[in-house]
């Protein structure tokens, strides 16, 4: 694929951490704020900022550019067990399972010196299993202490009065040889002030990754249903976080809304049962997720794709279409960038005079000026979520005024909406009627307006091509009049306020280098 050929990915990564323990359980849902940390690892993040390329000059005539891969990070304190015990785990809607370190896991020894060359969060960021099966144990190879996990605290179950075995063993890898094994367990689970009793996770007695993983995902990417034991005896789907909220009554629905604040903003947060209304403006709409691998027997959708029916452009008060080809696009909280079809991604790359290099694996443009209003905007029957071309431009710190598109290309149909695509839209997640609602995100909102969902999301309406989904794989090509400015029939425009078995997905876990150097010419001045 293309994207195997690009030499670097930035991704962002959805985990969450407390801010100022700001947790909140009342009545039939929960509130749950978390800080956003970048930076190319968990232990080195700090708060704000974008991702960008940082550009050097040499002594030599050259120009040495680093492209950081910057992740976003949002990592929650969970208290588990009797007594309690605190561990720091990663939040991601991109996975299913809750798994913690246990005080057995060989990896997990202080040592000291530094671990700039080893990034143990990378596999989280794309979330996609790549087996069930016990080979996953055979990543890592020996087993030596590398990592210090006191840091981010270990699970004992043997100092938990309420714990009890499944005594059933659990597997997991991701494409980048990252993996977890141990067994699977029930407990106590406390976050904030809300309490899970009997709730089933998993203790990782070998893993080499430093922190667990809090997978709030839909049940057919739990790892004892996906992979290779889903066609098994032995497979079945549990009830993870988000159900067994609604199981013991704490929500009335199997629903979530994230909202991942603007770019710059040190905080997020998630709401498990509810919408709230002040995070969004315009309508909510709602549309149907895709179910990609129906033809191999899988009876729901297992991850949240959905179906684009148009891109456009405006600039300079103008809109106009780049196309109205459908193609599938995965809204994956669990990476920084997007990635589109190749030649959509030309199609826009011509738009916004931005050029592919194959050196450094990014298109290249100059840099837009601080008053660019350039939008890009996306239509999902019937309604457009509009994201500032800002949101997409990694910025760098030359004279030479370069700058890169955070839109990598793809070599097949699938679309990944990341972070950049994300923070423009306030989303709700219906893990219940395998359904999306989303509507433009709205910043710097002073009261909350938070409304319990019942079966269906308040004041959300189906989209106007809510059943005309994405089914065959076309090529894209340009045109149309969705978007074009008094077009006949154009559609609703809000106004901007600023899997584990995918394999669109798996192509790019392989890649998480945390910085690439390409040298480059002084006099570079994009041609390439």
């Amino acid at each position: 694929m293309q994207l195997l050929a690009l030499g670097v990915v930035s991704t962002v990564l959805l985990s969450g951490h407390l801010v100022n323990g700001e947790v909140e359980s009342l009545e039939n849902y929960v509130h749950l704020s978390f800080d956003k940390l970048r930076g190319s690892r968990y232990e080195t993040a700090t708060k704000g900022g974008k991702p960008s390329a940082r550009l050097r000059k040499r002594a030599d005539g050259y120009e040495e550019i680093e492209i950081i891969n910057e992740q976003n990070f949002y990592s929650v304190e969970l208290e588990i067990g009797t007594p309690s015990q605190n561990v720091t785990v990663l939040l991601d809607t991109g996975s299913s399972d809750l798994w913690v370190s246990g005080p057995e896991n060989p990896y997990c020894m202080p040592v000291s010196g530094t671990q700039d060359d080893f990034n143990p969060l990378s596999w989280i960021t794309r979330s996609t299993l790549v087996s069930g099966s016990a080979t996953a144990t055979s990543s890592g190879s020996s087993g030596i202490a590398t990592m210090d996990c006191s840091e981010y605290g270990v699970f004992n179950s043997s100092r938990s009065s309420t714990f009890r075995s499944n005594n059933t063993g659990f597997q997991i890898s991701y494409g980048d040889q990252t993996f977890a094994s141990g067994t699977w367990g029930t407990d106590t689970l406390n976050l904030g002030d809300a309490n899970v009793t009997g709730f089933s996770f998993a203790v990782a007695n070998r893993s080499n990754s430093t922190v667990g993983v809090f997978g709030i995902g839909l049940p057919g990417l739990e790892s004892t249903y996906t992979g290779a034991t889903a066609s098994s005896d032995n497979s079945y789907q549990y009830q993870n976080f988000p159900m067994k909220l609604k199981a013991q009554g704490t929500i009335n629905h199997v629903a979530y809304s994230l909202f991942l604040d603007e770019p710059e903003a040190h905080s997020g947060s998630i709401l498990f049962g509810a919408v709230d209304h002040s995070k969004y403006s315009g309508q909510l709409y709602t549309i149907p997720l895709l179910n990609p691998y129906q033809n191999r027997g899988v009876q729901n959708p297992i991850e949240f794709d959905v179906t684009v029916q148009g891109v456009g452009i405006s600039q300079s008060g103008s809109t106009k279409t780049i196309t109205t080809t459908k193609f599938p696009a995965l809204l994956d909280s669990g990476t920084t960038l997007t990635y589109m079809p190749y030649q959509l991604t030309e199609l826009i790359a011509a738009r916004i005079g931005a050029r592919y290099s194959s050196n450094l694996g990014f298109y290249v443009m100059p840099c837009p000026a601080d008053n660019d209003n350039t939008q890009l905007l996306y239509d999902f029957g019937g309604f457009q979520i509009s994201a500032n071309l800002s949101n997409y431009i990694l910025g760098s710190s030359s004279s030479s005024n370069v700058c890169y598109l955070g839109i990598i290309p793809l070599s097949d149909s699938n679309a990944i909406f990341g972070d950049n695509f994300l923070i423009n839209a306030y989303v709700v997640y219906d893990l219940e009627n395998y359904e999306v609602s989303m509507a433009q995100a709205r910043f710097n909102a002073t009261q909350s307006q938070i409304e319990v969902i019942n079966g269906s999301v308040p004041s959300a309406v189906k989209a106007p091509s809510y059943s005309a989904t994405w089914s065959t794989v076309q090529s894209i090509t340009s045109g149309g009049g969705a978007f074009t400015s008094g077009a006949a029939g154009s559609t609703t425009t809000a106004t901007s306020t600023t899997s584990k078995t995918s394999q669109h997905k798996a192509a790019g876990d392989k890649l998480a280098p945390t910085s690439i150097f390409v040298l480059v010419a002084w006099a570079f001045s994009f041609v390439v």
